[in-house]
């Protein structure tokens, strides 16, 4: 699938909001792009960003009673669960998930905790995260993260897009909110490489970063959906 199977007019309505969206989100995404990088220089990079990336999985809005509420946060740092045996680690991992209304948390905390015996085996935190930040190309990273379990393509994306990382400024992390704008578009990608190349392309043809417009989908979707069928009514 190329950005020529979509029609004209769906390439120039994405291809317009993505620039009216970037001029006037400007201060917004650069903002986010400088969090990004302070969070990279987190010494717990890898251990917070596998905690957001289950917070959010099967829902954004229970990032905030895991992540943001420090009180839960706290219990569940690295440094924490080291302190606690295997069956001890599961519980409060469940029950800081439970307590947070985390979607499918008893699934969920044996996972989790297998991401932290994962990082464990590497060596600990420090050498894990090193592991990942010395890794040579985008390829090399997401195949890093894929062997954290619950972590796929798109998640793999994710967690270095969450930190602006320079290889990865040209990704698209496939969402609902994306998935839902290629229903509009009638859009029927099975691959996962062909589909963000087709974002690809609408941001290139914009002049913008893959990123830019991969976060733009996330805040305003409904922007870009509503553009999307103004072209489509009689």
């Amino acid at each position: 699938m190329t950005i020529a199977d979509a029609t004209d007019q769906q390439v120039e309505t994405l291809v317009a909001m993505a620039k009216n969206l970037r001029n006037t989100y400007r201060k917004e995404l650069e903002c986010k792009k400088e969090k990004g990088h302070a969070t990279l220089k987190r010494p717990d990079f890898l251990w917070h960003e596998l905690l957001v990336s289950y917070s959010t999985w099967g829902g954004i809005s229970r990032n905030e009673g895991m992540i943001t509420d420090k009180n839960r946060n706290q219990q569940i740092t690295y440094d924490e669960l080291k302190n606690l045996s295997n069956e001890d680690r599961v519980n409060r991992i469940r029950q800081i998930l439970k307590d947070a209304k985390v979607h499918y948390y008893k699934k969920k905390a044996p996972m989790l905790a297998r991401c932290f015996e994962i990082i464990e085996e590497m060596g600990g935190l420090e050498q894990a995260n090193a592991m990942l930040l010395n890794k040579k190309c985008a390829a090399e990273m997401i195949e890093f993260l894929d062997d954290f379990p619950g972590i796929g393509p798109k998640y793999a994306r994710n967690i270095m897009m969450d930190c602006h990382h320079p290889f990865f400024r040209e990704k698209i992390a496939l969402d609902s909110r994306i998935r839902s704008v290629s229903n509009e578009l009638g859009l029927n990608l099975k691959a996962y490489q062909d589909h963000e190349k087709f974002y690809l392309n609408i941001a290139e043809e914009a002049g913008i970063e893959g990123w830019e417009l991969d976060r733009l989908i996330f805040e305003h979707r409904d922007e870009f959906l509503n553009a999307l069928r103004s072209t489509s009514e009689p």
